[in-house]
């Protein structure tokens, strides 16, 4: 009968060593839990103020590569702000809008230390602007046309008015003026149709008061316009001849002026091509 007893007491201590230490267990597991947990909640606690407070929000918006538009156009198309937040600004996300400007052929958005976002940009060429339906637009060298408003009416600065020439003309005009160095288109005011002239009869006034008559074919030799203004010693303005067979330039009576002696650049001293 006492061994019986002892064996009961025996297996009641052992049952209560058993489930002291399952308690215990149970107890440092949920303890840790709670410690992990509550580590946790600081952290995103820390993230929300953070990202709440300015010092989260984009430092400065830079942008690069240029021609035509000014930075704050394109940074207004690509939607950010310096009030956005630095680590929820998506470049993929920025590219494809600035990409939806029409002047805008490729966009590059990155994210930069310092909170810096940097977007660079490759543009499309302009070569004239030309009034259509009563308004003008934007002649890009791939022949696409975009409407000007007033946010964008400083790009006409960057290209010639074109007037008097048919589609089929005005076609070959652009596919040549993209020839011509930007820096060369911005140097012409204005382009017209001059019929008096049968071959030469594309009329260039540049910004500087002169003129050039040449053909479309001869819109190339534009690019050494300073060489060849240079080679010349004028009180005023002149009229310059270029031809697109032989690639010489010449000055001459202006077609509205009594015909002068000709001088021109003989073909040894204006290089390989002509100029």
């Amino acid at each position: 009968m006492l061994d019986d007893k002892e064996n009961l007491l025996e297996k009641n201590r052992l049952f209560n060593i058993r489930k002291y230490k399952k308690a215990s267990s149970a107890y440092e597991k949920a303890k840790n839990l709670y410690f992990a947990l509550s580590i946790l909640l600081s952290l995103i606690l820390i993230a929300l103020i953070y990202l709440l407070s300015s010092a989260s929000d984009i430092y400065r918006i830079t942008v690069e590569g240029n021609v035509y538009l000014k930075d704050e156009d394109i940074i207004q198309a690509s939607g950010l702000d310096t009030e956005d937040k630095f680590f929820l600004t998506f470049p993929s996300v920025i590219r494809k809008r600035i990409e939806k400007e029409p002047l805008i052929a490729k966009a590059d958005v990155s994210l930069m230390r310092g909170r810096l976002v940097r977007i660079s940009v490759e543009e499309k060429k302009i070569v004239a602007y030309a009034p259509e339906n009563g308004l003008n637009v934007l002649i890009l060298a791939d022949g696409s046309r975009v409407g000007i408003s007033k946010q964008n009416m400083y790009l006409i600065s960057k290209a010639p008015i074109v007037e008097g020439f048919d589609e089929q003309e005005l076609e070959l005009l652009i596919k040549e003026l993209d020839h011509c160095e930007r820096k060369i288109i911005e140097q012409i005011s204005e382009i017209h149709y001059y019929p008096q002239l049968k071959y030469q009869y594309v009329e260039l006034v540049m910004a500087d008061g002169d003129y050039v008559f040449t053909s479309p074919y001869g819109l190339g030799i534009l690019n050494h316009y300073f060489d060849i203004k240079s080679s010349y010693i004028s009180s005023g303005n002149q009229c310059y001849y270029f031809e697109d067979i032989s690639g010489n330039a010449y000055t001459s009576a202006c077609p509205w002026e009594p015909v002068q002696e000709t001088e021109t650049i003989p073909e040894e001293e204006t290089g390989d091509d002509g100029i």
